[in-house]
């Protein structure tokens, strides 16, 4: 465990196990304590860095019922009785994910930010898509993203090494289980268009991945401006070059995460890496070392 903090006397993991290789998606029932103590520019006292991850999370409760809502209307059509029990899967970890990023926008809120403002965009655009195979496309989009920023993170774990032990356990723990189960919206949109011509299937996921980068890049830079405003931190043409700096420069977020997103551009897209497995497993051993650690610090009072 990085260093005792506050939120490690209310994390709790249901049920903790460090899963069997064999297991490709594992649903984790785990409470991070972020609600109860939250922070400030967790992420090394850095308000770019910090904010651009909280502006992240500001997405994900509504995208994770929007993602949960297009692979189960899809589900009961399947011939392929593993891919819908991995939809199963799938959506007990986005409920999980839901669930922990309602804590963590509510503890945002309770920082004096105006959360209910940066998540109406969110809402009305998620909410807007009624067609079911439009929304199916846009999920892959998005869990191609969030995929590639998983991918980065358990890539470059020291990204997180100044971050409050709390967030970092959360960040890593999402990053996990995005990876795990970053293939299931494209293999449910694979066999939704089986009667698609390959180019319009082609179309069909490159426009709506299109749509969704557009949409996400004009709310990140609002709402960081909005994280900005309640900090009171001057956006001026520092704070510009600043936030390049931090996406193109050092840590270089942007920088490593393009060579993967633009990958999705070619004809035959394969989500897959190479070191996917490595990946996964070396995370799932260090989340399970992190709660383990808790809990003898837990133990250790008792004991004296």
């Amino acid at each position: 465990m990085a260093n005792a903090d506050a939120t490690a006397q209310t994390a709790r993991w249901k049920d903790a196990a460090p899963g069997d290789d064999a297991e490709e998606i594992i649903p984790r029932d785990i409470r991070f304590g972020i609600l109860e103590n939250p922070q400030r520019h967790w992420l090394g006292g850095d308000f770019h860095k910090t904010a651009l991850i909280d502006g992240l999370s500001i997405f994900l409760p509504e995208g994770e019922r929007y993602f949960i809502r297009s692979l189960k209307y899809y589900a009961p059509k399947l011939k392929n009785k593993q891919l819908a029990a991995e939809i199963n899967g799938y959506s007990v970890q986005e409920a999980f994910h839901t669930r922990e990023h309602e804590d963590y926008n509510r503890a945002l809120a309770r920082l004096g930010y105006d959360v209910e403002a940066m998540e109406a965009p969110v809402i009305k655009t998620l909410r807007s898509d009624k067609i079911p195979i439009f929304r199916l496309a846009v999920t892959c989009a998005i869990e191609h993203l969030t995929a590639t920023l998983s991918t980065v993170t358990l890539r470059n774990p020291q990204f997180l090494d100044d971050a409050a032990p709390a967030y970092r356990r959360l960040w890593m723990w999402h990053a996990l289980e995005e990876l795990e189960h970053k293939a299931v919206a494209l293999d449910v949109f694979a066999a939704a268009t089986t009667k698609y011509s390959p180019f319009k299937r082609y179309m069909l996921r490159t426009l709506a991945f299109n749509a969704v980068a557009w949409t996400f890049l004009k709310i990140v830079l609002a709402n960081l401006v909005r994280f900005a405003r309640t900090d009171g931190v001057k956006t001026g043409p520092r704070f510009w070059a600043r936030l390049v700096w931090v996406l193109f420069g050092n840590p270089g977020y942007w920088r490593k995460c393009a060579p993967l997103v633009l990958k999705y551009y070619l004809p035959g897209f394969n989500p897959v890496n190479k070191d996917d497995h490595a990946l996964i497993h070396k995370a799932r051993a260090w989340l399970y070392d992190e709660f383990l650690a808790i809990e003898a610090s837990r133990a250790a009072p008792a004991a004296e």
